[in-house]
């Protein structure tokens, strides 16, 4: 009698499957780290521009002074995208660090 076909080549060992689970990880991190990285350089482009027209128009209505409410609001929001991407960094590689153990 022959002995049943083995499916022991197909099955990955433990240090294969731990290697493809840190690689899916490790892509997951890279792009949630693009995204962030890509909303940071969109909000700085968009409030960019606000505050190039809000000071242009400021320029033109100097007793106008709700335009540097418009321009400080502009900056805070640039500020909250660095800080978010400075989070998602960190949190990046406090995951990847605890995997790596």
């Amino acid at each position: 009698m022959s002995e049943p076909p083995s499916d022991s080549g197909n099955v990955p060992n433990a240090a294969a499957a731990k290697d493809m689970m840190l690689a899916s990880v490790n892509q997951s991190i890279a792009l949630a780290v693009q995204d962030a990285t890509d909303l940071m350089r969109n909000i700085a482009s968009i409030e960019t521009t606000v505050i190039g027209i809000a000071s242009a128009k400021w320029l033109a209505e100097p007793a106008n002074v709700e335009y540097k409410n418009i321009i400080d609001s502009a900056k805070e929001t640039i500020t909250f995208s660095v800080e978010n991407l400075t989070k998602v960094g960190e949190n990046a590689g406090k995951v990847l660090s605890s995997l790596s153990k």
